[in-house]
């Protein structure tokens, strides 16, 4: 079941509290060149034209009788079968494959190499080496030497990150690889890659003893106040279970110590076939696919003799569990009740029915919690439960929140109580009407879009398939599921689910918070008896509160369009509106079921007095916590459910734009709320104070993190003290007027014909330009010409220096800014973004390939246009405190070489090659060309440019990028900030 229409447990978007970061942080190891996330994120859910429409008791139309007739009548205990689109097998050397045939996006093929095989499995000599074989798959195989590999990928455009990465869990290690399809050769190359991995690492001393410094190197970016947390947590979350002794990451000791030997043992014993899945998903045919999945890997030797592969139980224990653990990093207190349960299988029917009552159970308890934040003095800054895998063995059902200091207690009150609430009362029958319509129009969202789903997306269920037995039967078979078991669930059912998860049993509760004085946390005892406090109390039944009349109440005049131009070549048409609005429109059928707009008008808050200026920022986000028209927020949120739609607004330094999205089926709602947007805010006194005070949750103990007093520091420098550029404080939350926020909400969008509005997606311009007319073009127009103000901030003219100590522990970070005035234009654009990432190609094989001295490197080049033309060039990276010095130095010689000796031209075509390779499909995404027109209408380039990127790349030569980094890389004006631990040696860096 793939993430796009799987029934998720809904959470507050605030909800990454730092335990569940630290969490998804260091169940996940990572490789040399990969992002530091390991989640495969579902497209922006989309839809089909709004003629199309998917009755309630229809399933999928590709569904043949046979299986549909099974969908409706198989038993609950029965299997659910594979969609047909997936070919599979295995060989007799125990390797399973899985190929899928996709064609999103277009000319490209995802491949995975899963081994079932992670930390968890390492002995006690190998801790961290699971991770430590990951990095060495890509410093040197049977066929690609040392960098080799990294080198060939490169040459052919392949992306760090995007195109190429792993990672190694406690239970998994997966490598990803994504390869374009129109030469066959690379295709080849790539399976090759793929079997290397599995049986061709070739662990070269020499590079062992390099990968140690960088392994070393990720050890340290993940310490601090997390870190700490975990080591507290752990050893209570995972009580007697091997989980809590082989955090992926390791032992630092082990990393630098470990012999060749002991790495060597674990890819012996557990690369083997029997542990492996080939996965193919893409623009590939099946039987090439096949073809050459045999060619590789039917080949290889079964194990003889091969180990056991265990599983690893989380024990139960009887008693409640507690972790209560204070670090003077942290800078917010949080709270988790954990219920901890062996994973259930999957594949079932009955399976796939309890995930749907379970993502309706949580669904309509986290909208509640999200009420309760919505008060004035909220129990919690956000707060919500869920329900999922913890480790391979053992799932949780949890409920967490963010509390204000020193209220623990009644954050868990608040908590404890909406579950006993649902629990005495249950919900009401018009909540459960709301999610399954919710829940049902996520999988319509999926059907339609069911040839347009992207290859990525496929190919994780179906290693999620292969690992823990989900079921992949299609979303055509999924929503026949759907019909067949949502309209029998009932409230019943659903109220009485946690009764099943909520046990004194199996139980751990985790507090954190700050450690300063004056602070305490609950005892154990005072924590227990808040359990009790909630089951003696009176609970009152929750009255579900929502509108009925529509959003607009009067539909404005339209104004016509009295314009229009059309660019054939690009699909792309503008109107003018009598308003003065402009309206931009790229029909597309790149998804079925998206259309997205922006919006945008020069002005922003530089046009507002500097008394005003903290209320301006902050605009936008008071009126938007407050609902609109006559609608709450929470009221608004009910009566848009099974919509597809939204539009926000935005107020920035130097322009106000909007933002909105719809299904084509949704559109008249999503320009509705545009229209309201602009001409019916609302402030509400009891949600202004609900942002205030979570602000002030949130910034409480701010300055205990070493980065945000790092960062906040060099702003400052950057900025040369400017008061627009305070950091958030107590202080600055004191000088927002609501009142004046609204005034100068209403200011900016008072008048919408200096705006320019971009539509892209599933439409077309004459069924969309009555919309238009009538929601657009009813906006009010004057007439009005506006232009940004300088505000007048300024960088410094000389060298600025800026070190910072701060943390507890012996990591540095280092952030390197040249700044100054810059000629402007499209090609300067494409220039300073291809010198940074020649750069960062060279930093990185000298300071972490060479060096073996850093995880990585940042490099990043910008050219503004606006309030001024100049350019900003960062080159960041974090390393152990004694090698500051060194590097720093490093870093500048590399800088003078390329300004004396030039850039290597291979670097370049590598580049070159890579944005080539990423036009290629931005062309096919609707993404694209919402930000290319935007970027386009909002500094007057010709739309013709737009198909010229082959010659904009032809702009970009060794020597243009010789002469860019002299004018660059200015050693008499750029900003060096330094982040040190404190209590550490003196460091100066270089020059």
């Amino acid at each position: 079941m793939t993430n796009t229409h799987r029934p998720l447990p809904r959470v507050h978007c605030l909800a990454a509290t730092l335990w569940l970061l630290t969490l998804l942080t260091l169940l996940t190891g990572c490789t040399p060149i990969r992002q530091a996330r390991v989640v495969d994120l579902p497209p922006q859910p989309t839809a089909p034209p709004a003629t199309e429409s998917i009755p309630a008791e229809a399933p999928a139309e590709a569904a043949t009788q046979s299986l549909a007739d099974t969908l409706a009548t198989a038993p609950l205990e029965a299997e659910i079968p594979t969609t047909p689109e997936i070919l599979s097998g295995q060989f007799d050397n125990g390797l399973q494959y899985f190929i899928r045939p996709n064609h999103k996006p277009e000319g490209r093929v995802e491949l995975r190499l899963v081994v079932n095989a992670g930390s968890v499995l390492e002995d006690e000599d190998q801790r961290g080496l699971a991770h430590f074989v990951e990095h060495m798959a890509f410093n040197g195989t049977r066929n690609f030497e040392k960098q080799e590999l990294v080198d060939y990928l490169e040459k052919i455009g392949t992306r760090f990150g995007a195109d190429l990465n792993a990672y190694t869990s406690f239970d998994e290690t997966v490598y990803q690889l994504k390869l374009p399809t129109d030469d066959p050769q690379i295709v080849e190359t790539g399976f090759q890659i793929l079997e290397d991995w599995a049986h061709g690492i070739t662990f070269d001393p020499e590079e062992i003893e390099k990968e140690r410094g960088v392994i070393t190197e990720e050890w340290r970016l993940g310490l601090g106040a997390g870190a700490r947390l975990r080591d507290q947590q752990f050893p209570v979350i995972f009580q007697g279970a091997r989980y809590a002794e082989r955090l992926p990451i390791g032992l630092p000791e082990v990393i630098e110590e470990a012999p060749p030997e002991a790495l060597t043992r674990f890819y012996r014993d557990w690369y083997r076939p029997d542990l492996m899945a080939v996965v193919v998903v893409g623009d590939l045919p099946v039987e090439r696919a096949e073809a050459l999945v045999k060619k590789h890997f039917a080949h290889i030797p079964a194990a003889e003799d091969p180990r056991p592969r265990e599983s690893f139980p989380v024990p139960e224990h009887e008693e409640t569990l507690f972790s209560l653990a204070t670090d003077p990093e942290l800078a917010s207190t949080s709270l988790a009740v954990l219920y901890k349960h062996p994973t259930s299988p999957e594949g079932t029917f009955g399976a796939y029915r309890s995930s749907l009552v379970e993502g309706l159970y949580h669904g309509m308890l986290n909208a509640r919690l999200e009420e309760l934040v919505q008060q004035g003095e909220p129990p919690f800054l956000f707060a919500y439960s869920s329900q999922g895998s913890f480790v391979r063995s053992s799932s949780i059902f949890s409920q967490q929140a963010r509390v204000r200091e020193g209220e623990v207690a009644r954050g868990l009150a608040a908590l404890l109580t909406e579950v006993e609430r649902i629990e005495r009362h249950g919900f009401t029958a018009s909540e459960l009407e709301r999610a399954k319509v919710s829940l049902r129009r996520s999988y319509e969202q999926a059907y339609r879009e069911r040839d347009k789903l992207q290859s990525s997306s496929l190919i994780a269920e179906l290693v999620r398939h292969y690992l823990q037995g989900e079921s992949v039967p299609g979303i055509e078979a999924e929503l026949g599921l759907i019909d067949r078991f949502l309209p029998e669930i009932t409230l019943d059912e659903v109220n009485h689910l946690a009764r099943e998860w909520i046990t004194e049993e199996n139980r751990v509760i985790t507090v954190s918070a700050p450690e300063k004085e004056g602070l305490t946390l609950p005892s154990e005892a005072e924590l227990l008896a808040v359990f009790e406090q909630v089951e003696a109390r009176e609970i009152a039944a929750y009255v579900d509160q929502q509108r009925d009349e529509p959003l607009l109440a009067k539909v404005p005049r339209p104004g016509p369009v009295v314009e229009e131009r059309v660019f054939p070549d690009l699909g792309v048409t503008d109107w003018k509106l009598a308003n003065g609005i402009r309206v931009v429109l790229k029909p597309t059928d790149f998804q079925n079921d998206q259309v997205a707009l922006t919006g945008f008008s020069p002005g922003g808050h530089s046009l507002v007095a500097d008394a005003d200026h903290t209320s301006a920022v902050f605009a936008t986000a008071i009126l938007g916590e407050s609902g609109l028209g006559e609608f709450s927020q929470i009221e608004l949120g009910k009566a848009l459910a099974g919509k597809v739609a939204g539009a926000q607004v935005a107020i920035g330094e130097l322009e106000e734009g909007v933002s909105a999205f719809a299904s084509p089926q949704d559109l008249e709602t999503m320009f509705q709320l545009l229209y309201l947007r602009f001409t019916a805010p609302r402030l509400d006194p009891e949600a202004f104070q609900s942002l205030m005070s979570r602000l002030r949750i949130l910034i409480q103990n701010r300055d205990s993190q070493p980065s945000t007093v790092f960062a906040d520091r060099m702003n400052e420098v950057l900025s040369q003290g400017h008061p627009r550029r305070r950091p958030i404080s107590d202080e600055l939350i004191a000088e927002i007027d609501p009142q004046a926020a609204l005034r100068i909400y209403q200011e900016r969008f008072a008048d919408a014909s200096d705006f320019t509005f971009v539509l892209v997606g599933n439409f077309e311009p004459d069924s969309l330009r009555p919309l238009v007319e009538t929601y657009l073009g009813g906006l009010p127009g004057n007439g009005r010409e506006e232009i940004w103000k300088d505000v007048g901030i300024r960088r410094p003219a000389s060298v600025e220096k800026v070190r910072v100590r701060k943390g507890l522990e012996p990591r540095s970070q280092v952030s390197l800014i040249f700044h100054g005035p810059a000629s402007w234009s499209r090609e300067g654009l494409h220039e300073i973004a291809s010198l940074a990432r020649v750069l960062q190609i060279r930093l990185r094989e000298v300071l972490r390939e060479d060096l073996g001295a850093t995880y990585g490197v940042s490099v990043n080049g910008s050219l503004s246009q606006r309030p001024r033309q100049e350019y900003t060039f960062t080159i960041s990276f974090g390393c152990s405190p004694a090698e500051v010095e060194g590097l720093v130095e490093t870093v500048f010689q590399e800088l003078d070489d390329v300004a004396e000796h030039g850039i290597d031209p291979a670097n370049l075509e590598k580049v070159k090659e890579s944005q080539r390779r990423k036009r290629e499909t931005d062309l096919l995404e609707n993404s694209f060309w919402l930000r290319a027109l935007e970027s386009y209408y909002t500094f007057g380039f010709d739309l013709d440019l737009l198909m010229r990127h082959e010659e904009l790349l032809a702009t970009v030569t060794p020597e243009g990028l010789q002469a860019a980094a002299r004018r660059y890389f200015d050693k008499e004006r750029y900003v060096l900030g330094v982040l040190d631990p404190e209590g550490d040696a003196e460091i100066q860096p270089a020059p």
